[in-house]
């Protein structure tokens, strides 16, 4: 699956990105499965065509 996974050190958990629409069904597998093997939570955000990373909180 094509997609990009982020480590959010300050909250412990990781984001994964992908371009694929997934089901909810889907989406919510994908979550539990990546969950389990990096033994931490993950966030799966889908559909997405392009993000901006942004570094820092400021405005």
């Amino acid at each position: 699956m094509n997609g990009k996974l982020f480590y959010l050190s300050d909250e412990n958990e990781y984001i994964f990105i992908t371009p694929m629409a997934l089901t909810p069904d889907i989406k919510d597998g994908l979550q539990e499965d990546m969950s389990n093997r990096l033994g931490t939570p993950v966030a799966v955000i889908s559909d997405c065509d392009s993000f901006e990373y942004l570094l820092g909180g400021t405005k």
